[in-house]
């Protein structure tokens, strides 16, 4: 926090009601909407702004936040979190810059579908890893739209958090083109700035939700986080909208019990239900997203039937058990796909 404000550790802290003084006077009327709804209905709440530094910089910075009360409905304390979005944001100005400058061109779609697809590559490479956790070998497999036009909003990330735990998600951002792409960098990002709070699952999808459905142009998506605590061997879950994870265990495929959540984006207030589930030494869990089954000519259920038995077939590695998947998957929708292979040992 310090650091984003450009103060010194010795300084007193700045308290939340004295937030619109640090940030630009545009930006007075949203902060004060944000503070209303947090401390006076006292309901979570977001916004972004501004913020003026003491040293001339300038940030621009986003807020999440919830209140916390006792019994009686008495303010105890509000917990949330802040993140710094001026990459994202400059990224987003010098999108709209060459947007504009292609309005009026014979080129403008083919252009934005090629800067989506920059700028997805940018975030999701192709492959990762296999890289290790504590006791966790992860690899990871993104594949891309073949035509440019398709490009979605695909997501992965695996992360260990100052908490020691790691962050495991998939995500898929609804539609195609620039759109779909610039809303999976800020859901992506500001799922990993929320995870350093050290909340749970189903709260950091409710938080996301919030991000979402406020502080987007009306994008919904569907998402799995997990968190997996290394020293106790569970793995918390919850899910908005998305496939379950599936287990590899003794070469049995099975899909984790199917838990509620509703997709990113739809509704203000939504809250999540959380799993937990423990891993035993061997097991393989798999996170993806719907590129890799969906078929035109097939229902979704008929389709991860089948993935569910190429998801048994045996394989040397965790890296070969995923190309496997990907090469063997009977998708026909040309629709991103992102893997996550983690292995217990």
């Amino acid at each position: 926090m310090y650091t984003l404000h450009g103060l010194p550790a010795t300084e007193p802290p700045i308290p939340l009601q004295r937030l619109p003084r640090h940030a630009h006077p545009d930006d007075g009327v949203a902060l004060g909407r944000f503070l209303r709804t947090l401390l006076h209905h006292r309901r979570p709440a977001s916004t972004a702004f501004r913020l003026q530094r003491p040293d001339g910089v300038a940030r621009h910075i986003r807020v999440v936040a919830e209140p916390v009360l006792d019994s009686d409905g008495t303010l105890l304390a509000v917990r949330g979190a802040f993140q710094d979005v001026s990459a994202q944001h400059w990224t987003e100005v010098a999108l709209a810059a060459t947007r504009d400058q292609l309005a009026h061109s014979e080129q403008q779609a083919s252009e934005r579908n090629r800067l989506a697809l920059q700028l997805q590559n940018a975030i999701m490479p192709p492959t990762r890893g296999p890289f290790e956790a504590f006791n966790l070998k992860i690899a990871v497999r993104y594949r891309p739209a073949e035509e440019e036009h398709s490009v979605g909003g695909d997501w992965y990330d695996a992360l260990v958090l100052p908490s020691k735990q790691v962050l495991l998600s998939v995500g898929d951002v609804a539609g195609h083109g620039i759109e779909a792409a610039t809303g999976m960098v800020v859901l992506r990002n500001a799922l990993r700035g929320l995870a350093t709070t050290g909340a749970g699952p189903a709260q950091l999808l409710t938080w996301l939700n919030l991000v979402a459905h406020q502080l987007t142009e009306q994008i919904t998506a569907t998402a799995v986080c997990a968190l997996f605590d290394p020293e106790t061997g569970v793995m918390r879950w919850a899910r908005a909208g998305h496939l379950p994870p599936i287990q590899i265990r003794s070469g049995t495929p099975t899909e984790l019990p199917m838990i509620s959540g509703m997709m990113l984006g739809v509704l203000a207030e939504v809250e999540y239900e959380e799993g937990a589930h423990r891993l035993e030494q061997g097991d393989v869990l798999l996170m993806y997203t719907d590129g890799l089954i969906e078929r035109r000519d097939r229902s979704l259920q008929h389709s991860q039937q089948h993935l569910l038995r190429v998801a048994g077939e045996p394989g040397p590695t965790l890296e070969e058990r995923l190309d496997h998947l990907l090469t063997h998957s009977r998708s026909d929708t040309d629709d991103d796909t992102c893997l996550i292979g983690i292995e217990y040992r």
